[in-house]
């Protein structure tokens, strides 16, 4: 037996950075999203070469792992460019601060700053990044640190545009008169169709001025594009929107496996009590176990590494991989994920499952509708009205397909 005390540092190290990683942010387990980070990367090029009105859409099913995207994209951003001539500032926020007034959403980004600055994510990554940049990188690090937004001062010419108020921060946060902002906006199907939000969307869309230029990334379910057209963004171009969903399986098994030989490799664990055999055997059991409930879902990919390295920090490595309990708990974090996502429909989420069966198949659109209408064994029975609304809500949060009067739970 492997025991807590004989794991040594670096491999303690690595499995609590694993075990601690967030919920839908891991960066030890990042779904390898490579050409969606193409298509963002892309973009920032076309702005950096002067297009104005550049906007990409990555859309999917829950648990694609587009937060994960966003929140490592940010991550790459901070580290590569900030030796750049024209400094290059990624920007996520929720959709809702979007329909906040210029000086309340430039609050937002700040905060943002100050709690990726805090964190331990944001020195691992400015450290690696540091070591081989010029000491002009570092004061903008510095710089952008000690400022106090108390400080901040919109244009008075035009203290409700936003883009002139994104222009302002950038050169009181940052020192910077040439700028790329890259503002990644999470849940973008959720925007509220405000006279606000339009009026921000069309200034994005549009490009901030003077020296400052602008990349709007919206990340959302699968209607995200056509929220944004109605909310106004016309010109949405084929080639700047991905819909992304679930990994193949050979990219699904790279990233697990990767992951686990990671916190797991031979510079970390000591051999006198762990040998290959025993490695190798435990990577491949966990894997397995991990891809088998995952669906090769990326958010359950992530959360069943997780689950595994909160397994060895908390009862050590033994004869044989803990493949029951690893099952165990990547079921419970699967359902507590989905619990969460489907609260609203807690009501009929019983009947629905009914109707459905298993194996994710698809069903006439009528007969789910009946059994949310006519069974007690189900749940309360609803009116026709009720059931064709609680289909409708669940195919607009992605959670239901529906093609041709057919319908399927997207989710495993």
């Amino acid at each position: 037996m492997l025991a807590n005390h004989d794991t040594q540092p670096a491999a303690r190290d690595a499995l609590t950075r694993l075990a601690k990683s967030g919920d839908r942010s891991s960066p030890l387990v990042f779904a390898g999203r490579e050409a969606e980070i193409d298509l963002l990367n892309d973009a920032v090029m076309g702005v950096q070469n002067g297009e104005a009105g550049r906007t990409v859409v990555i859309q999917g099913v829950p648990g694609a792992g587009k937060t994960a995207l966003l929140n490592e994209y940010a991550a790459r951003l901070l580290t590569t460019a900030i030796s750049a001539e024209k400094t290059i500032i990624p920007v996520p926020m929720l959709s809702r601060v979007v329909d906040e007034p210029p000086v309340a959403i430039v609050q937002e980004i700040d905060r943002w700053f100050r709690k990726f600055e805090a964190s331990d994510e944001w020195r691992r990554q400015v450290n690696r990044a540091v070591g081989g940049v010029s000491l002009a990188a570092k004061a903008l690090f510095a710089a952008m640190t000690k400022k106090n937004l108390d400080d901040f001062r919109t244009s008075a010419k035009s203290p409700n545009s936003l883009d002139i108020a994104l222009e302002d921060y950038v050169r009181f946060r940052f020192d910077r008169h040439e700028s790329i902002v890259v503002l990644l906006v999470d849940e973008a199907q959720n925007l509220n169709d405000t006279k606000r939000v339009r009026g921000h969307l069309e200034a994005l869309h549009g490009g901030v001025g003077g020296g400052t230029r602008l990349l709007l990334a919206c990340f959302g379910l699968e209607n995200t594009v056509n929220r944004l057209r109605e909310l106004g963004l016309s010109r949405l171009a084929q080639g700047h929107t991905r819909t992304i969903g679930t990994l193949s399986d050979e990219d699904a098994e790279r990233i697990v496996m990767g992951t686990l030989t990671t916190v797991l490799s031979q510079q970390t664990v000591d051999f006198e009590s762990f040998d290959e055999v025993q490695r190798r055997r435990w990577i491949h059991a966990a894997a397995a176990t991990i891809l088998s409930e995952s669906a090769n879902f990326p958010h359950h990919l992530a959360n069943g590494c997780r689950a595994f390295a909160q397994i060895v920090l908390n009862e050590g490595i033994g004869d044989m991989p803990p493949v029951a309990k690893l099952r165990e708990q990547c079921r419970n974090h699967k359902r507590e994920y989905y619990d969460a996502r489907l609260r609203p429909w807690d009501n009929h989420k019983t009947a629905l499952a009914h109707a459905f069966g298993s194996g994710g198949k698809w069903v006439q659109v009528g007969d789910v509708k009946r059994v949310l209408m006519t069974s007690d064994e189900f749940g309360d029975p609803v009116d026709a009205k009720t059931a064709t609304n609680v289909l409708k809500e669940m195919c607009t949060h992605g959670y239901v397909e529906n093609r041709h009067g057919a319908c399927r739970p997207v989710l495993p």
